[in-house]
């Protein structure tokens, strides 16, 4: 990815997901374009032992990822519509 293509993360909404994987917890970053919710970058950061322990680092790099001097970056909810099924 260029520069361009990337600008679009230092306005990301981030989030984390904790998932088993072969007897440990997975931790992964979502980073959300908050102009375009459909645009996202999933980052596998680390796996832990314990889900606690998992939970910890992935709300401790939640926090770091997002920090901005505007304030915490939020998508609308409503700009998306994403079917599970």
């Amino acid at each position: 990815m260029t520069k361009k293509e990337n600008d679009w993360l230092i306005d990301a909404e981030v989030q984390y997901r904790i998932t088993p994987v072969k007897g440990r917890w997975e931790v992964s970053l979502i980073f959300i374009n908050t102009r375009d919710p459909n645009q996202v970058l999933i980052q596998t950061i680390g796996d832990y032992r314990t889900e606690r322990l998992a939970e910890i680092y992935g709300r401790n790099m939640q926090q770091t990822a997002a920090k901005d001097p505007r304030g915490t970056q939020k998508v609308n909810k409503d700009a998306y519509d994403i079917n599970n099924n």
